[in-house]
């Protein structure tokens, strides 16, 4: 078992992605990645992609903990009822004037997420029980809800997003598309933050959320290290790591679905190839896993 940071590379500026194939999204698994690769403290410079262990000033606490927990079947208690504070954005990111597809791709996500919100609230209580206080462990219940009720639907128009009520109301049937916006929209309303990215890999295409885990790396790690003693029989526990112009790092848990990357648990394999990144203040984002 491994905790793992893919990290991120500088974005090239030349990128261009292709569209989204709705006949291939969702049935192209992601390349398996090496568990066991580079294991390094986060402290130390990060090479374009790594998968971490914990930190070795935990090792006589989370990671001894996080090994007791492998065994078990049931999750382990809620590391912190806090949600970090929102993300900070570089501000010379917002006077960029994306192309017009990535413009429309980006409106159509924020539409979906931001429907429907009396449903949204309604249908977060039928999943957790609550109307506040919401930690890791809720997000781990919507995840599990969402993946356990989804129906494939393929979506003959790529360019037409459902919003958010609607999938509900349709009993959790969509695509990727659908999926990532369902589940934002969700993790949202409780008051996480989330992005959506969309990825290419020779002429397949998927979209899938993350959900953002702050820039603590401790913080982030104690999130990690209740992922995988909710989930005992994941491999690996995999997030994002966001590098902002100071060299601060922000740490994004893959929340794809079980259908995609095969894992049934968040922190699952990525779906490898070029990605853009869609954030909920229309800040877009390219890269290129490697």
């Amino acid at each position: 078992m491994s905790i793992g940071l893919a990290s991120v590379p500088s974005y090239p500026s030349g990128f261009t992605a292709g569209r989204i194939d709705p006949a291939a999204t969702d049935v192209t698994p992601a390349s398996d990645q090496d568990s066991e690769a580079s294991v390094k403290d986060m402290q130390d410079s990060m090479p374009d992609r790594i998968n971490s262990s914990l930190p070795e000033e935990a090792a006589s606490g989370e990671r001894n903990n996080i090994e007791r927990n492998k065994g078990t079947s049931g999750p382990a208690d809620p590391v912190s009822s806090g949600i970090p504070d929102v993300p900070t954005y570089s501000e010379e990111k917002s006077i960029i004037v994306y192309p017009k597809e990535y413009r429309l791709l980006s409106l159509n996500f924020q539409r979906g997420i931001g429907s429907g919100s009396e449903k949204i609230a309604s249908e977060i209580f039928n999943i957790t029980g609550k109307t506040s206080g919401y930690d890791i462990k809720d997000a781990c219940d919507v995840f599990d809800y969402v993946n356990r009720h989804w129906k494939y639907r393929y979506d003959e128009n790529a360019e037409f997003f459902f919003g958010a009520a609607q999938t509900i109301n349709d009993g959790y049937k969509g695509d990727c598309d659908d999926y990532s916006i369902v589940v934002s929209a969700l993790l949202r309303n409780m008051g996480f933050n989330t992005r959506i990215v969309t990825a290419t890999n020779e002429g397949y295409g998927h979209a899938y959320p993350e959900l953002y885990i702050g820039d603590n790396k401790e913080a982030a790690y104690e999130i990690l290290g209740y992922v995988h003693g909710r989930y005992p029989y994941a491999e690996s526990i995999l997030c994002s790591g966001r590098e902002l112009e100071g060299g601060e790092i922000q740490y994004w848990l893959n929340f794809d679905w079980s259908g995609s990357n095969g894992s049934r648990h968040p922190g699952g394999a990525y779906f490898e190839g070029a990605e853009v990144i869609y954030y909920p203040n229309g800040l877009i984002e390219f890269r290129i896993r490697t």
